[in-house]
């Protein structure tokens, strides 16, 4: 079942997620917008509070949450030539790889949205992002 922005009907394509917003529905990036709370970068104890918070909100196990152990104050270790690798999800391990350019709560609901669906960027994966990003919001 395609997705379909809530304002403008545009189509939209879960792969293509640095074009879109989530947040309580999937928008196209031309009709919705991020509070800007969600996109300040954080401490990485605040993101490990926020992780234990949501999973116990949305009925999930406990995942972990890892620093990246090469950590380089330099953004472009970071940058593969298009955009920023801001973290990664292991999906058996439950556990979570955020480098410096995702500490960011929208990058948490992204990559736990992984770990809740056990799947790639799709239809039921953003729907669940969105709603985790909603949740945040709310309780900033």
């Amino acid at each position: 079942m395609p997705l379909y922005c809530p304002k403008c009907g545009l189509v939209l394509d879960p792969s293509r997620h640095a074009e879109l917003i989530f947040d309580g529905q999937v928008w196209c990036e031309g009709c919705g917008s991020y509070d800007d709370r969600l996109l300040k970068v954080r401490p990485f104890s605040e993101l490990e509070s926020w992780a234990q918070k949501i999973c116990q909100a949305f009925g999930q196990a406990p995942v972990r949450l890892q620093r990246d152990p090469a950590y380089l104050p330099d953004p472009r270790k970071y940058w593969d030539g298009a955009k920023f690798l801001l973290a990664e999800a292991d999906l058996g391990q439950r556990l979570i790889m955020l480098h410096p350019p995702g500490h960011r709560l929208t990058t948490l609901c992204h990559e736990l949205a992984h770990l809740f669906t056990d799947q790639d960027h799709t239809e039921t994966w953003a729907l669940t992002c969105a709603a985790l990003t909603a949740w945040v919001k709310k309780h900033l």
